[in-house]
């Protein structure tokens, strides 16, 4: 849990995800959750099989050094808003998120925050909004191109939310997240099953244990596109940062 008061330890997790902008399980992440008794693609939709991944590899987001001092001044206000987001205050995390992006222009993880808060609302086009100030901050933030990705498939825009999400990909191949919203977008929305079967194999390569809802996803794929290629075992990222869900 962010706290106030951050121990010198930990001073460079916090930092890094200032600059990612990235949140934990919970509900908070770029995916969203499903309620119970769904339907196979409406569960698709909401993420909420990706919203319980186990998954533990973070991917990294590439920045300029210069960045890191500019970070550490906004921390304890960044640690602020995330715990306010986290429990549950989105209007008044969205002001401090917005005040934040405001004061320090250099960071992409304010507004990459930003976008998620207004997700959650269904305000799409602000959300857009927000994931592409967080692009122009760090084009190389993978969390912001699987949130425009998102944005953009909620306004019916699937060929750019298709590009987004493989430019995340193109940053962390191991991003579990991006996976398996790209593979939700190649059956619900491109009807590209190959595509769809690609990813979700992805995604469940990359959780420790296998989620038996995209399994079954996975085995009704390979019935209705018998001739799409095989998928390699990709390694689990488990073990590679500290134990964060990404």
């Amino acid at each position: 849990m962010w706290t106030s008061f951050i121990k010198p330890a930990a001073m460079v997790a916090a930092t890094a995800l200032l600059l990612a902008g990235c949140a934990s399980k919970g509900g908070l992440g770029l995916d969203g959750s499903a309620s119970g008794g769904t339907s196979k693609y409406e569960d698709q939709k909401s993420g909420g099989a990706a919203a319980d991944s186990d998954a533990v590899h973070i991917p990294p987001v590439p920045h300029d050094p210069k960045v890191e001092k500019v970070a550490q001044q906004a921390m304890a206000e960044y640690a602020r808003a995330l715990k306010t987001r986290m429990a549950g205050n989105n209007q008044q995390a969205l002001v401090m998120f917005q005040s934040l992006a405001e004061r320090y222009p250099q960071l992409s993880g304010p507004p990459l925050n930003v976008g998620l808060i207004y997700m959650e609302q269904e305000k799409f086009d602000k959300a857009r909004q927000a994931f592409e100030q967080a692009l122009s901050v760090n084009e190389s933030n993978p969390y912001a191109h699987n949130g425009l990705g998102l944005a953009l498939r909620e306004q019916g825009e699937f060929d750019d939310a298709r590009i987004h999400y493989q430019r995340a990909l193109a940053l962390d191949p191991k991003y579990a997240r991006a996976h398996f919203n790209l593979a939700v977008l190649g059956e619900l929305y491109l009807q590209d099953l190959h595509l769809a079967l690609e990813h979700f194999r992805a995604y469940q390569d990359l959780q420790k244990e296998p989620d038996d809802n995209v399994a079954n996803w996975i085995v009704d794929l390979e019935r209705r596109a018998p001739d799409a290629p095989s998928h390699p075992v990709a390694e689990n990222g488990a073990g590679t940062q500290n134990g964060e869900i990404n």
